[in-house]
């Protein structure tokens, strides 16, 4: 009788980069029937988990003095360009994990308060922006476009509705996530690198990639335009049937044939 499973979940930091996390979806995707679909409605991180212990101090500190949020349920951590990194190897943990869609918790500060209460100095910040930054609570930069917006932007516009996950095989170096999907004849890869140093990748794909777009996430480097929406730094290139990719450390690079 049930049409399609949803679960919700908040993992730690270190449980989703050391792979742990990933056991855990497939323990959930097994248990549902083979011909039913399982989607994650509800994702972001928390860190009360003790291998997180140091990321939890740093959400204390910025929550004790946020004039916004009381921190009970927030991430302070939206901010920070590697939230980013994380919340792309979750979406790339659930794609390769054959769940039928991924939903990031949540678009905008201003959407939901603690207990639903409108209170202004206690919202669940864990958005991409706060729209109502200058009206509602009288600081503008909140309305500026965050760093996780620009990876998690990116997931969902090259690996769209319908789209086929491809099966990965290989052995990747440690820190590297990655995923592809395919569309109506385009393809779609990316890549995360959370290693603290530059990794290469020697890829093989069935035939040679033409006009292809690349995009990059790095701390000093993601193109953008006026708006704040990325840009690719690279485009109508050819990736060949072997192709070496060099992922710099902290990083995300998306590789796309899709022509928008």
């Amino acid at each position: 009788m049930i049409g399609i499973y949803d679960i919700h979940a908040y993992p730690g930091q270190h449980q989703v980069r050391s792979g742990n996390f990933r056991d855990i979806i497939d323990r959930y995707k097994k248990n549902i029937p083979e011909d039913k679909k399982i989607i994650l409605g509800e994702a972001g991180y928390k860190y009360w988990r003790e291998a997180d212990s140091m990321l939890m101090q740093e959400y204390i500190k910025r929550a004790e003095t946020h004039p916004f949020t009381k921190g009970s349920d927030s991430n302070m951590m939206v901010y920070d360009y590697f939230y980013g990194l994380d919340m792309s190897i979750l979406a790339m943990d659930i794609m390769n994990g054959g769940y039928s869609a991924i939903a990031a918790w949540m678009l905008d500060d201003a959407m939901h308060s603690n207990g639903d209460s409108g209170n202004t100095k206690d919202i669940k910040l864990w958005g991409m922006w706060n729209i109502l930054g200058e009206e509602v609570f009288g600081s503008p930069e909140e309305e500026n476009i965050r760093p996780w917006y620009y990876t998690w932007s990116l997931m969902c516009r090259y690996f769209p509705a319908g789209i086929d996950i491809l099966n990965v095989n290989g052995q990747l170096p440690h820190g590297i996530r990655v995923v592809a999907g395919s569309k109506d004849g385009k393809f779609s890869l990316a890549f995360v690198n959370v290693s603290d140093k530059e990794q290469i990748i020697r890829l093989q794909v069935p035939e040679d990639l033409e006009y292809v777009q690349e995009f990059a996430y790095r701390k000093d480097f993601r193109p953008k335009n006026d708006l704040g929406y990325p840009v690719p730094n690279r485009k109508n290139f050819t990736i060949p049937e072997e192709y070496e990719i060099r992922l710099e450390k902290e990083s995300f690079s998306l590789l796309t044939t899709f022509p928008y």
